[in-house]
């Protein structure tokens, strides 16, 4: 692997990273849009089975939007920490090698 190919795996994985925060953003103003949404169900006599069905419907995907939020985050910390790990090994294979030494194998 040349290190140009490294190059344009940290790139790919950047640009990635990058859609992944953008998509989880996005992701929390429409659930949090569709929790403050007003649902026009009142509480008039014989709708209140109704509202509370609605309420309870809106509470689990509430909970389930932000359970798939934390994994958004857990998968973005994840690739950061592979991303950062690609300074890591620039420096681990860059140590201690001069730029002017060729090998001589004969």
């Amino acid at each position: 692997m040349k290190m140009s190919d490294v190059a344009i795996d940290k790139a790919a994985l950047e640009g990635a990273i990058l859609q992944i925060d953008l998509s989880i953003g996005n992701y929390v103003m429409y659930a949090n849009d569709i929790w403050a949404r007003d649902t026009g169900v009142g509480n008039p006599v014989g709708r209140t089975s109704l509202r509370v069905m609605l309420e309870n419907a809106l509470g689990q995907a509430s909970m389930e939007a932000k359970a798939q939020h934390l994994d958004g985050i857990a998968i973005s910390d994840r690739l950061k920490s592979i991303n950062d790990s690609f300074d890591d090994l620039d420096v681990s294979l860059g140590a201690g090698w001069d730029s002017d030494y060729v090998a001589d194998f004969s």
